[in-house]
Order: C-alpha cells, then structure tokens, then sequence
C-alpha cells in the first residue's frame, strides 16, 4: 500500500469508487478481495466505498447482452485484455456458480444475411424528418438522424491538428456495435442450423464463434452478484452522486489587483466585491468542510463529504462528469473523449425456449445507406435479449441515468424487424423495449489508467460494447494499480490516459 508517515500509519487508506456498472463493481470486488487475504486484521484493512447515485447496473451494465468473445478483438489494442477477461469470466463462473446465478454459458454464434425486409417508409429521415406525434421521442434529448454508417463514428469527432489520431494509432470505430468475424474465413452453414429464423428471408448464415470461444452472461445478475460477493469481503456503499472532488491541500490562487495610492484613498462601490474577501471565503469555505489528512475529500449531493486517499472515476459514459471536479482540473476533455450512444433493446419470451445460438442479423435495403444490424441472445431462463437501432451519434447522456432515453419509433422498428426475422419472435411475445447508453471512446479503446501527477486518481471507462466482456479484468488490473501501484497482470500501456495528450 505504500510507506505511512507517522501520523497515518494507524490511519487506513480509504478507496473510494464511483459507479456502480461491471467495471466500477469489479473494481470493487477484486479490491475487497485482495485486501481480505493482505490483511488478516480487519481493524487494520484499507476501506473501500462504492458510490453509485442510482442502482448497481442501471445503465448499460443491466441493459446489453451480455455477449463473451475471446477472439474477436485479435489485432487491436484490448486483444490481451478481451483475451484474459474472457478466460476470467469463466473462472469467476466457477467460483461462484455462474451457470445458476447469472445465466453464464458457452453458446454458438452466427452471423446471417437478411434479405431486404419491407418496413414502413422512413426514407425522408435521411434528410429533413418531421416527426409525427407517434414517433415522439420520449427523452428530454433530442434525436439526430443516423449518421452515415460507411464512416465510423470516430470520425466525426472534431480534432484540432494536434490532436488528429495518427493512423496507427487509430482504431476502428467506436465499439458501438459489436464488429463480426470476416464471413470469408469462416464456414458457411446450411438455413437450417439456426431454425427458428425464418428461411424466406435469410439469404446466408455462418458460424462465426462456437462453444469454445464464445458465450454469455446476463449482464445485470453478474453486477449484482460480484456487488454481493464485494460486500462479503467488507464493501460499503452509498448511494449519492458525487458532486466535487477536492484537493484538501489545494487552495484557488489569490487575484492580487494593482491600485495605486489616488485609487486606494477613494471608497469602493457598494456594488465592488471585495476580491480578497471573496478569496479567503472560498478558502475558508474549503478548509471547513474538509478537516482531513488525506489527500482528497469526495463531495456527495446528500450534503457532507467522504475524506479519500484513492478515487476511481468507473463511471461509463459519465465519465468526463469528473472534468468538472477540482482535483481532475489537469485533465483534459481530449483525454477522455467518452460519450453515450443511444442503443434500443427489447426482452422477448417466446413460447418454446430457443437454443443457444446467439445471432447477428444484417438486413439489407433499409433505411440507412449500408445493413441495418440487430443482435439476438436467447438466454438460458427462456427470454431472448434484442438490441439494435443505434440511431444517434454519441451525445452526453442525461444527468439521471433512470431519465428515459428511449425512442418509439425505434423501439417500434426494431420491434417490426425482430418479427420478420423470427416467428418465434412474434410482437405477442415481445414484453419491453428500452434504451440505454452505451459509453464509447472517440478512438474505440477504453481509458484504464491513473492521472498523471495526480497523488491517487485513476479512472476506468469508455468500454463501448465490449464493457461486460472487459470488465472483469479492468477491475482486476484496477484492483493491483490500487494496492500495489502497477498491473501485473495485464499491460495497460494501449490504455493510458496521457496517450491521446
């Protein structure tokens, strides 16, 4: 944990932890878990606090599919991560039952090419689309029109030159949607392998993953179990929104002002603040409410402040709210170029349970200029979770994560689609449709790092659709920055946040 001074050595380090998703709760339980088996004494262990201000998973950690590949990142900069997480997650699934308590299993995977499916006529979205009352937008953001799909998202970021990603450090995309394995080196197999989509659409099917290199959670019972498991070893929580994070020894500069002796003899104006007051109040201020020997103080929205010798930033696609926080002041916004993209899903339950085969639909001839693309994961306790029309470039996702963000005209089409692709996916049987956020990185590779010259502050997001698959190991990676310092587990270096300075 690193050396104490006198004063703080029967002082324990405390680690706090913001957000509740996949990658802040393994972070959490890692920690705990590590500190457990370090420290025999309990009186004597580092504390650890999560601090989510609504429920653990309650944006895309609870509302994606859930979906392991060990290969599909080979050649880009998280292959070694999505590879050792992949391997992790199974190991975590025997340790702690997984089969049962959230749905884990291997499954086999297809890629399938759908004929052109005739959905209502949406092509004035393209370019000026006035919305009806019926495709309302139940969400206080308003809904852009698809970006053109043959340009990655990453490339409609605004760049000064300097910032301009080189291309071979660019990557491909944003991890908005997953990326398939290239059809042409996979075998095809015949329509009825995968036999409850419907053969009068499907023009071709292959086999891109199999038993022994894909598989899947639900994404939301493994967050709530490992925060269960965390809590075991010694976890608190509360349930706030952090609102500042405070240096207790930083002090905002004074604003000394030149006035010369004619100027100094005349009475100010009633309306003149008193700039050196005003200074030492904020000081005063500051000082007052962190009456502490460690570094930094988190500020909550419920009032008071939890004093912190670590902080970690794990916070999705809310992860810049930490630009806005006094001790993250030396980092910039072109270090984590992390947003959300706005992805629609709907939880099927069809009659007879579906096999576990998870498809990846590309339909041809709608309404954007290259396949719409839909997901498909049957899950073992019979539902089936859809996700699809991402139909928004990335924006800042609302303050309240619980805000609704969800189209109807989307859900509606994705609705429309699923029908036509499957019988077994029949609208009677389709229960909801939602959105969520997915938090996605201007460059298509998460930020899991520490800040540079900062004295424990670190910050783990921008995961893209990869985040249930990487999540384990980034907290497992971000469990040994915080005790030991550095990873030993997995190089970090692709995903540092001073890469992109």
């Amino acid at each position: 944990m690193g050396r104490k001074s006198k004063k703080d050595r029967n002082d324990p380090e405390t680690i706090i932890i913001i957000g509740a998703g996949i990658v802040g709760v393994s972070t959490a339980y890692f920690t705990v878990k590590r500190i457990a088996e370090t420290y025999p004494d309990s009186a004597k262990r580092p504390r650890v606090i999560l601090v989510e201000q609504c429920e653990p998973g309650c944006s895309a950690s609870g509302k994606s599919g859930g979906f392991l590949a060990r290969h599909w990142s080979d050649g880009t900069d998280t292959e070694q991560l999505a590879q050792f997480s992949y391997d992790l997650h199974a190991r975590l699934a025997q340790e702690h039952t997984g089969k049962d308590r959230w749905g884990y299993r291997s499954l086999d995977t297809f890629c399938a090419e759908i004929d052109r499916i005739p959905v209502r006529q949406a092509k004035q979205h393209k370019t000026a689309h006035q919305r009806t009352e019926a495709e309302s937008v139940v969400t206080s953001i308003e809904v852009i029109a698809p970006c053109n799909h043959s340009v990655s998202p990453a490339t409609t970021m605004q760049y000064t030159s300097a910032e301009a990603p080189t291309d071979e450090s660019q990557q491909t995309g944003t991890h908005a949607s997953i990326t398939v394995p290239d059809v042409g080196v996979v075998k095809a197999v015949p329509p009825e392998t995968v036999p409850w989509l419907r053969t009068g659409v499907l023009t071709k099917l292959h086999q891109v993953g199999d038993t022994k290199n894909t598989a899947q959670v639900d994404p939301l019972k493994l967050t709530r179990v490992l925060l269960a498991e965390a809590k075991t070893h010694g976890l608190e929580t509360v349930r706030a929104k952090v609102i500042d994070i405070r240096e207790t020894s930083y002090r905002p500069p004074f604003i000394e002002l030149s006035i010369d002796k004619h100027e100094r003899s005349k009475p100010a104006p009633p309306d003149v603040l008193d700039i050196k007051g005003l200074s030492m109040g904020i000081q005063e201020v500051g000082a007052e409410s962190v009456k502490t020997n460690k570094p930094y103080a988190v500020l909550l929205d419920q009032g008071g402040d939890i004093p912190a010798d670590k902080v970690v930033v794990a916070c999705g696609a809310w992860a810049t709210s930490c630009l806005r926080w006094e001790a993250f002041r030396e980092v910039s916004a072109s270090q984590i170029p992390i947003q959300g993209l706005r992805v629609h899903y709907l939880l099927a339950k069809p009659k007879e349970q579906i096999p576990a085969q998870a498809v990846f639909a590309e339909i041809n001839g709608t309404v954007y200029s290259g396949e719409d693309a839909i997901e498909i994961y049957p899950r073992p306790d019979g539902s089936v979770f859809v996700c699809g029309e991402a139909l928004d470039d990335p924006e800042m996702p609302p303050h309240n994560p619980f805000e609704p963000v969800y189209s109807k005209r989307a859900t509606g089409r994705l609705k429309q689609i699923v029908n036509d692709v499957s019988s077994a996916l029949s609208f009677d049987v389709i229960q909801y449709g939602l959105a969520c956020h997915l938090p996605v990185h201007a460059r298509g590779i998460p930020v899991i790092s520490p800040v540079p010259s900062s004295k424990g502050l670190f910050i783990a997001a921008g995961h893209g659709c990869w985040g249930i698959l990487n999540g384990p190991a980034t907290g497992l990676a971000m469990s040994e920055l915080l005790i030991d310092g550095k990873s030993t587990t997995l190089d970090l270096s692709n995903f540092r946040l001073d890469r992109w300075a």
